[in-house]
């Protein structure tokens, strides 16, 4: 079991656990991770209110080296969007796909939730 620490259901870890021993040819839902870590910033205590919030949020360590995870799907895209709003330029900031890290995840990824914004 990792260090992190779960806030409500492990339902992500269960997922991720669930594609890497049972990889699926077949796309299942996008869900994008937002990882990011403590930094001195007015910014700093709002976005972690933002994840702490989140049912599928965890984190590890403390102090100045923890690291704050929330992993969202398509109908969380506002939560999304605010919390990135307030993350995306820290230096420590990882996004992830399907808890998976691939290349442009801020640029051409994470854009694409934004899609799911219009209504």
């Amino acid at each position: 079991m990792s260090d992190w620490q779960k806030n409500g259901t492990d339902e992500a870890e269960e997922s991720k656990l669930d594609s890497i021993l049972q990889p699926s040819t077949r796309a299942g839902s996008f869900k994008i991770s937002v990882i990011f870590g403590y930094k001195i910033s007015p910014n700093y205590s709002a976005a972690v209110d933002i994840a702490r919030r989140h049912p599928s949020y965890m984190e590890k360590g403390e102090g100045e080296w923890i690291r704050h995870s929330v992993t969202f799907e398509k109908d969380d895209v506002e939560e999304l969007f605010e919390l990135f709003s307030l993350v995306h330029d820290w230096e420590k900031t990882e996004i992830l796909v399907n808890h998976k890290s691939l290349p442009y995840g801020h640029q051409l990824w994470l854009p694409l939730m934004w899609f799911n914004r219009i209504k």
